[in-house]
């Protein structure tokens, strides 16, 4: 068995990023700051349909939403969640408030690739719901701890990304596919070759870029296809991140 050695890493997501413990219950909306949320042009504005609030991971237990109190943090078992190996953990990372803000959460449903008279429809899921997100362009620091070669887990990692991204690639195409003739603006047709663009552009970064730095997929709300490898085609809605238009959790980890 090889001797556990330490790295440090930073971590770049290129979308927000959505982790919420399960197990603690979302806090009732009974103030002012729990109606500030964050917009697709990355503005806040205060809506007073927000009910409920689902927190970021936070170091303890808290009877009221206090964002300013809040010790966030990613969880170290997630980011070894999203790598997919037993051959590497991570230590958690702490989160500055600043970074973390309140967000509606964007599903398209409506999907289904064999009716063509069924148009996807983008919306608000749960629009009495806000959920705590990282906001993207946040670069944090972090340490990981194995006795395999770390180059090797996180290329096996970014390989398990990249097949998903093809599988939600694909999934996008063949929704495209409904809209063909349509010369009329679609704000679900635009945000979908927009999306497409950009995933092109990643998976092509990813084949030519420097060997020090992966991608992996980072918490919830990423949707079926992104959610593992399929021998079929997967179907189910997709959650986008409507400021970036990408899917949630896409991050870079480089080592140093």
């Amino acid at each position: 068995m090889n001797d556990t050695k330490k790295y440090k890493f930073t971590l770049n997501p290129l979308s927000t990023i959505i982790l919420s413990p399960r197990e603690q219950s979302c806090f009732l909306c009974n103030n002012k700051e729990m109606k500030k949320i964050k917009g697709q042009d990355d503005r806040f504005s205060y809506t007073d349909s927000i009910k409920f609030v689902y927190p970021f991971y936070q170091y303890g237990m808290y009877e009221e939403y206090e964002p300013s109190n809040a010790q966030y943090y990613i969880p170290g078992s997630s980011i070894k969640g999203a790598v997919g190996s037993s051959l590497i953990s991570f230590d958690d990372i702490r989160v500055d408030g600043q970074n973390i803000s309140l967000r509606n959460l964007y599903k398209l449903q409506n999907i289904r690739t064999d009716s063509a008279e069924e148009k996807p429809k983008l919306g608000i899921f749960f629009p009495k719901v806000a959920i705590e997100t990282l906001d993207s362009g946040t670069e944090l620091n972090g340490e990981l701890f194995t006795g395999e070669n770390p180059v090797a887990v996180l290329q096996d990692a970014q390989q398990r990304s990249t097949d998903k991204l093809k599988q939600l690639l694909k999934q996008i195409n063949a929704i495209l596919l409904k809209y063909e003739g349509e010369s009329r603006e679609i704000k679900e047709k635009d945000i979908l070759c927009l999306m497409k663009s950009k995933l092109e552009t990643l998976l092509r970064e990813i084949s030519s870029t420097d060997q020090r730095r992966y991608l992996i997929i980072l918490g919830g709300y990423k949707g079926l296809n992104l959610s593992g490898v399929f021998p079929h085609e997967a179907a189910g809605a997709i959650y986008i991140d409507t400021e970036n238009k990408l899917p949630h959790g896409l991050a870079w980890i480089r080592l140093e």
